[in-house]
């Protein structure tokens, strides 16, 4: 409803840096209709403002060069959403709590404009649809393994304390308990004062 691809196709027939432009432009366009169409194959209706959301949360380099830069040895830090559409040999799923993963808690904002899809407004998510979703992006974060996949989770003493997501189970492989102290302190602090211990020490 726009004059805008009329412009761009006479631009493009222009040829130059104009033209260059257009076509560059052109293929994002492209591009951004065949992940829609995909998207809307995947999921169905949910919308265009949700479409927008989830490419927005792609982990998308801007350019080529900063492509490059990444070293394929590299550890890489995302979320799952961000993880749709990459592979990795391994993959580490962690912190897999029960009221982290799923969490059930009612998104959207004070405007709720996450309800406005296609044909209006929809209601809001039911605990059921809120269940499926982050089901479905457990999924995506477990799939993302070529090799080997390793998912962790804390589980207290008691039942009141952290436990283990109910979705550990839907992975059809047992759980390994591992107790004790880690070889080694986890957080920063902890293995600062370890070092500090070891410089100090005449024996070590």
């Amino acid at each position: 409803s726009t004059p805008w691809p009329g412009r761009l196709e006479r631009a493009a027939l222009r040829g130059g840096a104009g033209g260059r432009n257009a076509d560059r432009d052109l293929d994002a366009v492209c591009a951004l209709f065949e992940t829609a169409a995909r998207a809307e194959e995947r999921t169905g209706g949910r919308g265009a403002l949700n479409f927008l959301e989830e490419v927005d949360a792609q982990d998308i380099a801007a350019d080529t060069l900063s492509r490059r830069t990444a070293r394929p040895d590299a550890v890489r830090l995302m979320t799952a959403h961000r993880s749709k559409g990459l592979e990795w040999r391994l993959v580490v799923v962690a912190g897999v709590q029960e009221g982290l993963w799923p969490d059930l808690r009612r998104r959207g904002s004070l405007l709720e404009a996450d309800r406005i899809g296609r044909d209006g407004l929809a209601e809001p998510l039911t605990p059921g649809a809120l269940l499926a979703e982050e089901r479905r992006l457990f999924y995506v974060a477990a799939t993302r393994a070529r090799e080997r996949l390793v998912v962790t989770a804390v589980k207290a003493p008691a039942d009141d304390g952290d436990q283990p997501s109910r979705f550990l189970t839907e992975l059809g492989v047992e759980p390994r308990d591992v107790t004790g102290r880690p070889r080694r302190p986890l957080a920063v602090a902890a293995l600062v004062a370890e070092l500090r211990a070891t410089t100090v020490d005449p024996a070590a």
